[in-house]
């Protein structure tokens, strides 16, 4: 019976890398809105400017945890500077955090991994 199960998660799983990213058209409005240069956010997701720039277009998608972070980040932008086109992928995005971290670095229980 555990198997059944296992196989749903690896289902739920997949379902979570897909989605949650808006059109690379729009992840590129977003950041420049903020005024984010492609440099700070791939410094803040512990990636490479030009893996990042891959993201940004389309060209390659990024992998958990990292996209985690980074459609959590799109969310918050989105939060700050409105959506253009579809934005079903916001309910997924603000979703992305993971249990157990915080969104306030003051309480000592943020996600520091891969820093």
């Amino acid at each position: 019976m555990s198997e059944i199960f296992a196989a749903v998660d690896a289902l739920l799983a997949k379902a979570r890398d897909g989605g949650d990213l808006p059109e690379p058209a729009e992840r590129e409005r977003l950041r420049k809105a903020a005024g984010l240069t492609q440099v700070e956010v791939a410094e803040a997701l512990n990636t490479r400017r030009e893996t990042f720039a891959k993201w940004e277009n389309g060209t390659a998608q990024p992998r958990a945890p990292r996209r985690g972070a980074y459609a959590f980040l799109l969310a918050g932008l989105a939060d700050l500077h409105g959506t253009q086109g579809a934005d079903g992928w916001l309910t997924l995005a603000r979703r992305a955090r993971p249990l157990g971290t915080s969104a306030d670095p003051g309480t000592g229980s943020g996600d520091a991994e891969g820093k």
